[in-house]
């Protein structure tokens, strides 16, 4: 880290220490935007009667189905609870958005779906549910309750920008785009694009951002059966495929660049990566140290059957680290978040403010 951008994270910090709100936390509210990772019930309150608002879905910890894509809390919670907030609500479910709100949206993608499509992918019956579409949807609340765009309230919230994007590279590699394709044309296109959510927010007066990056999208069951190889150099010591991770970790380098480049434009902001690649890969690694003795293989569905009320469901979701195939259980979610809260790839103002 250059030594600018060290002093101005030091002062970051210093300023952080002395925020304190009438809520107890450290922030006044939470605003998150992103995919099915963040995403806490605005799909399934805009899709009625699908299976993920339905058992098994969030029976770990919430014992019912909320609209989460996974068996219990999210990255968002754990980061809500570290910093002593309520759950993040979804913007789509209604209710009290005070300590924030939550437009992260299942299937979102970083670019348009225009965007999409002149890059060369079938977008047909796609529905528009893109980041500029969800920050639509934040400048809606903000003329809807004047409170919320108070300057003040605004720049000492916290936002969490992604993980977006990742929607883009899982339908280029669907529909079999060339991976050198994705890196030179999509990798460049989605940065802009997540580039341009946090200047417009910006704009709006946010102040205080957690950006994170690419999980290890290698090591994810689903992509592991699609491009299974013979080849042993395809995987890494730990069982994932190594061109997929590689994926993600060019993802992760240009998005640091950009937002290092963002820090420049805007001082007075602060703006934190979130390394989810780096502390999930510490899961990996090291599975049992987190409880987790089956890191790839689903334990919701198959045998034919999807993640639903008829699908066979693993006895113990806390020993998996997927949930579906696709999505992680609370138990990774809770590894990862463990790693960014207070762990090796902790974001500094985070526990610098809030573990006081």
């Amino acid at each position: 880290m250059a030594s600018g951008n060290r002093l101005h994270l030091i002062l970051v910090i210093l300023l952080l220490l002395n925020i304190h709100h009438a809520n107890g936390s450290c922030f006044p509210a939470i605003f998150s935007f992103g995919d099915s990772l963040q995403d806490t019930g605005n799909f399934v309150n805009t899709y009625a009667n699908t299976s993920v608002s339905k058992p098994p879905w969030g029976l770990t910890y919430f014992r019912r189905a909320t609209g989460r894509f996974s068996n219990g809390r999210l990255i968002l919670d754990f980061i809500a609870q570290a910093v002593g907030l309520p759950l993040v609500p979804p913007i789509r479910g209604g209710g009290d958005f005070s300590c924030g709100a939550n437009f992260a949206f299942a299937g979102a993608t970083a670019q348009d779906k225009s965007v999409l499509a002149s890059l060369g992918l079938d977008v047909t019956g796609w529905g528009n549910y893109s980041l500029a579409v969800e920050i639509e949807w934040f400048k809606d609340l903000l003329q809807s309750d004047p409170s919320l765009a108070e300057p003040t309230f605004l720049g000492n919230s916290l936002f969490m920008v992604g993980e977006i994007g990742g929607n883009d590279y899982n339908a280029a590699l669907a529909q079999e785009i060339p991976v050198d394709q994705i890196t030179k044309v999509f990798v460049p296109s989605v940065i802009w694009a997540i580039s341009s959510g946090i200047t417009t927010l910006i704009d709006l007066g946010a102040r205080n951002f957690i950006v994170p990056g690419n999980l290890p999208i290698g090591c994810v069951p689903e992509w592991l059966g699609k491009f299974y190889s013979t080849e042993s150099g395809d995987y890494d010591e730990h069982g994932c495929l190594v061109w997929m991770n590689d994926l993600s970790l060019y993802h992760n380098k240009a998005l640091q660049d950009e937002l290092n480049w963002l820090m420049e434009l805007y001082p007075n902001v602060t703006i934190a990566y979130a390394d989810l690649f780096g502390s999930g890969m510490r899961m990996f690694a090291n599975p049992q140290q987190f409880g987790i003795t089956v890191p790839f293989t689903a334990c919701c569905g198959g045998l034919g059957h999807g993640c639903d009320e008829t699908g066979p469901v693993c006895s113990n979701p806390l020993a998996y680290a997927s949930w579906e195939g696709f999505h992680p259980t609370e138990a990774t979610y809770q590894a990862i978040s463990d790693g960014l809260i207070s762990g090796p790839f902790a974001v500094p103002f985070l526990n610098q403010t809030c573990s006081s």
